[in-house]
């Protein structure tokens, strides 16, 4: 039996190195003191840089005008690889991947606070939260609660505390901070197969701005570096220290990069099964 007695040196040491990735995760909004805030692009800003400069004579003409920018900047839109797509619909601003053709609205400080919550209340959350206590328990592995049906109830409780950590920090916190964009932009079927493959994993390290401009995702990477140094505070003590959170923080890219796959290609899948039938 594992005694509960744990030295103060390593009570000392783990709260030490927790301390640090948590200093280290908000140390990356101090660029942000002497940063502006991206303008975002809307339809008005199209219409306006598409005015007529002069005012003809006839009123008729201007509303033509008006009418036919209107249509254009409503009908075109920028797509993940700068190739103009067809607007079909607009998006919600709670929709967490945006489709080939959808115009994505602009979200607020306070709408990505509200989308990070709704993200770990859509119904595949609870999939996720058993899926990843479930390997956990059967190769006894981390957090390490033991094998029986109490030890899956705590690895459950841990997996949803963590990827929830993990969803405010990115989606609320951090994407606020740098005034990035949360949603995943998905390419479509009309790209080649290795291009979306890479260009999903890649989105990892890559987004978008509020603005649409490509950037580092600081966000992301931010934020689960903070959720990664949490989990000292409830994971079981051979799981908290510098080397198991390391591990943890790599893993939590690895787990994204495999999320933006299925979100890339889940769409096909579906509609592949749906055509066998």
């Amino acid at each position: 039996m594992q005694s509960n007695f744990v030295p103060r040196r390593t009570l000392m040491l783990m709260n030490g190195i927790s301390r640090f990735l948590l200093a280290g995760s908000l140390f990356c909004l101090l660029p942000l003191a002497s940063g502006a805030q991206p303008a975002i692009h809307s339809a008005e800003f199209l219409l306006a840089e598409s005015a007529v400069p002069v005012l003809p004579d006839s009123p008729g003409f201007v509303r033509t005008a008006a009418l036919k920018a209107s249509a254009e900047s409503a009908s075109m839109i920028e797509a993940a690889d700068g190739v103009p797509a067809v607007i079909t619909n607009v998006a919600k601003k709670s929709t967490r991947t945006i489709q080939p053709g959808q115009q994505a609205q602009p979200l607020t400080s306070r709408e990505k606070f509200i989308f990070s919550i709704r993200n770990q209340t859509r119904p595949m959350s609870p999939v996720n939260w058993i899926v990843s206590a479930g390997l956990s328990h059967l190769r006894d592995g981390r957090p390490h609660y033991g094998t029986d049906s109490g030890a899956f109830g705590e690895r459950l409780g841990a997996a949803a505390l963590k990827q929830s950590t993990q969803s405010v920090l990115v989606f609320g916190v951090f994407a606020s901070a740098f005034h990035e964009d949360p949603r995943y932009y998905r390419l479509g079927s009309s790209h080649p197969f290795m291009k979306r493959a890479v260009y999903a994993a890649s989105r990892i390290l890559i987004t978008r701005t509020d603005s649409g401009q490509p950037s580092i995702n600081w966000a992301r990477i931010c934020g689960m570096a903070g959720s990664a140094a949490i989990t000292n505070l409830y994971y079981p003590e051979r799981d908290t220290g510098l080397n198991p959170t390391l591990r943890s923080y790599g893993d939590s890219f690895v787990t994204g990069a495999a999320t933006n796959e299925l979100r890339e290609f889940m769409a096909d899948a579906i509609a592949m099964i749906r055509r066998k039938r």
